[in-house]
């Protein structure tokens, strides 16, 4: 086994850092979660907190930050993946959800455009962090029409569309109290997209 270097110590305590603002987040909301509270929670200083993060803005702003790279991560390996076609489009529609469902008690933190406690050039960084994932899945959809799987000229609103349909699972397992993951439902969600609500 390779040795631990202080890079490795430093990511370490940076993942326990932002574990812990992203769960005060969730259970007490931006306004009523403070720094003291995330430097408890993370088992570090107040002052080794401020190492890493200036701001409470700028904390938060990492947290949700950490979860749309993560998602970036994963679609990359998608379209970096073998599979083709129909298989393409299941993995990403699979990938997807399994990200909303890991992340589904933090999803309900931020809206179309709005993340608490980002001002205005942290949301915008944030929002240039989800146009990129919807390139990276406008780029796998670009290889599922390559392949002759679906048409259309914008897949950029195709792929937004995409992303929506598996949003709308979460919605949907809380109304119906459905309790199996997200994943579950891929086959109906890439049904959906391809072929929509009427007849094929």
């Amino acid at each position: 086994m390779g040795k631990t270097t202080a890079t490795d110590k430093e990511q370490a305590k940076r993942r326990m850092i932002l574990g812990a603002a992203r769960r005060l987040l969730v259970e007490r909301g931006f306004q009523d979660a403070t720094l003291d509270d995330v430097a408890k929670k993370a088992g570090v200083a107040k002052g080794t907190l401020f190492l890493y993060y200036r701001s409470k803005e700028e904390l938060f702003t990492a947290v949700f930050s950490d979860l749309v790279d993560k998602l970036g991560s994963a679609l990359e390996q998608v379209a970096a993946s073998s599979f083709r076609g129909r298989g393409l489009l299941d993995e990403a529609a699979r990938v997807v959800l399994q990200h909303f469902d890991e992340n589904s008690d933090f999803m309900a933190q931020f809206g179309a455009g709005r993340f608490p406690g980002c001002g205005g050039r942290s949301s915008e960084r944030l929002i240039e962090k989800f146009g990129a994932n919807l390139g990276r899945m406008t780029a796998i959809l670009k290889s599922c029409a390559a392949d002759g799987l679906i048409k259309g000229s914008d897949l950029e609103s195709t792929a937004a569309f995409l992303f929506a349909l598996c949003r709308s699972t979460i919605l949907y397992n809380y109304m119906k109290k459905i309790d199996r993951p997200l994943s579950a439902r891929r086959a109906q969600v890439v049904e959906m997209f391809l072929h929509g609500v009427g007849k094929r």
